[in-house]
């Protein structure tokens, strides 16, 4: 009777460790987040510097706010790659809610242009783009949720590049202030 209780358990646990992960989340009803980019834009573009924001809707099952923590991402117009990096993020989704965020990334501005290769500023390229959008997951830990989207995004032009005036006192000479409205950057 007793060896027939052990052989029962036995069987039982060696079911529980060979059926695998996967099985016993279905079994836990262990749900994972979710997430999925909805677009791409540029903010505060400068000379030297841009923000790349990346709206991404992302689902939260967990009866608790999921944090997210960084992402990496890689940007291709054709076959040739012309933007990757990654950022640290420091947002949450509140608990068994979806939300939007737009997550972002400092990239230099000149550089990616020349990245691109004779793309100028105020063309519409096409985009791929691969992001890695990681999540510390209550009960699963940190985890990488994968996203990918193609689309079109237009560069956008510098605007407003300065409107400055200085007087430089003790220099003999003449002063010069520049102004320039919205220009295309165009790089030799």
């Amino acid at each position: 009777m007793i060896l027939k209780r052990y052989f029962v358990w036995a069987i039982i646990l060696m079911t529980f460790f060979l059926t695998g992960c996967e099985t016993m989340n279905n079994v836990l009803n262990l749900q994972k987040p979710t997430a999925q980019m909805k677009g791409l834009k540029f903010k505060d573009v400068k000379l030297n510097s841009a923000t790349l924001l990346f709206d991404v809707e992302v689902n939260n099952p967990y009866p608790v706010a999921l944090p997210l923590m960084n992402m990496d991402y890689g940007l291709s117009s054709g076959a040739e790659p012309f933007l990757n990096g990654n950022a640290k993020l420091q947002t949450t989704v509140p608990a068994k809610s979806k939300k939007t965020v737009s997550l972002p990334a400092n990239i230099n501005y000149v550089d990616m242009l020349k990245a691109l290769k004779g793309i100028r500023p105020g063309s519409k390229i096409p985009y791929k783009a691969d992001l890695g959008l990681f999540v510390d997951a209550p009960a699963l830990g940190l985890m990488r949720l994968p996203l990918k989207k193609e689309g079109e995004i237009v560069l956008p032009t510098v605007s407003d590049v300065g409107s400055t005036q200085r007087n430089y006192y003790g220099i003999v000479g003449p002063t010069l202030a520049l102004s320039i409205g919205k220009m295309g950057l165009f790089l030799l």
